[in-house]
């Protein structure tokens, strides 16, 4: 199946030259089949569908020919008859859903990068946050301070149910996370990052600020509960 279909500017897409080769046609009736489909179609749908282009053969003469997409491929083949035409068909069908496949993972893995180098910025803001109501609670004669680094953290990731009460979190915990998940948590820690800062500005108690912080990420996490199961545009 390889060779019968590519991508092109992120469509996958086959050409009316590999149609007529494989499905044991001349290029002229193909074109002939094409031409005469187009004069029935919306402009709109041929414009995102079918692709005049030129190829030039082992003569150095040029052709035109057409590059279509799934669509296309499917209006054109359906009028195709001949011994060699099911067998192709069936190739076709499973070539553009392997690479459409492909094309899927591929996006899926570049938006989760961008989801987690957003959560890294994110993070980092959030633990110079943390760092300053550590040196808050501190002065407030806090003599274990230090521990709400990991207790926020943790505290952010129960509120999501990204873990179990008592689960243990591995260091490289975050790069676990789904693209959606990693969009959630970063909403939490923003709600909890401005808690802290709107809770040392008013000269709150540490501890008051603490807890309010709390409800105010555990009130975040009930209000996209729904959305979770979803996406986080939800």
């Amino acid at each position: 199946m390889s060779g019968i279909v590519s991508t092109v500017d992120g469509r996958v897409t086959t050409t009316s030259i590999i149609i007529a080769e494989k499905f044991g046609k001349p290029h002229k009736t193909i074109l002939e089949k094409i031409d005469a489909t187009l004069l029935d179609l919306p402009a709109d749908f041929s414009r995102q569908n079918f692709y005049l282009s030129e190829f030039t053969n082992s003569r150095g003469r040029s052709y035109r020919q057409y590059e279509m997409t799934r669509d296309a491929y499917s209006l054109i083949a359906m009028s195709l008859t001949g011994p060699k035409v099911m067998r192709w068909k069936i190739k076709f069908i499973q070539a553009f859903n392997a690479m459409e496949r492909e094309l899927l993972k591929k996006q899926d893995a570049l938006e989760w990068k961008q989801a987690r180098l957003q959560s890294k910025e994110v993070r980092k803001s959030v633990t110079d946050s943390i760092a300053a109501f550590v040196e808050y609670a501190k002065a407030q004669g806090s003599t274990n301070a230090e521990k709400y680094y990991p207790n926020i953290t943790k505290m952010e990731y129960k509120a999501l149910e990204l873990i179990a009460k008592n689960e243990k979190v591995s260091e490289n915990f975050r790069d676990s996370l789904d693209q959606m998940q990693l969009c959630f948590l970063s909403g939490a820690e923003q709600v909890a990052k401005a808690a802290m800062e709107q809770g040392m500005q008013n000269e709150l108690h540490y501890k008051d600020i603490y807890q309010d912080a709390k409800a105010k990420v555990l009130a975040y996490a009930d209000s996209v509960s729904f959305a979770r199961v979803g996406n986080c545009a939800g």
